[in-house]
């Protein structure tokens, strides 16, 4: 699901300011979910981040309405959505390479 005009952005945003983001994922320890990780960025991060997150949570939207039915309803929830895109963001800037 490669959108990128040019090897230099993910989602519209530029790759160097999306790959530092890896660096600040960290894993909750205070959590009882297995899996949970918290991200705390600063702005110069954080707006890119959110508007590439946003866009590929678009994306995910714009296929999950295709797979509508009447029998099954909605493929997944907002929340499952979200997570989705978080992830294939973060697989995304892996693809590229680690900072």
């Amino acid at each position: 699901m490669t959108d990128e005009a040019s090897s230099d952005t993910i989602a519209g945003e530029p790759l160097p300011v999306l790959k530092q983001v890896l660096t600040y994922l960290a894993r909750n320890t205070n959590s009882n979910e297995a899996g949970e990780f918290s991200v705390l960025l600063p702005p110069h991060i954080m707006v890119p981040f959110t508007r590439a997150l946003m866009r590929i949570e678009a994306e995910l939207l714009l296929h999950d309405a295709d797979r509508v039915t009447a029998e099954s309803g909605e493929p997944r929830t907002q929340s499952q959505r979200r997570h989705d895109a978080f992830f294939a963001l973060v697989l995304r800037i892996d693809e590229h390479g680690t900072p």
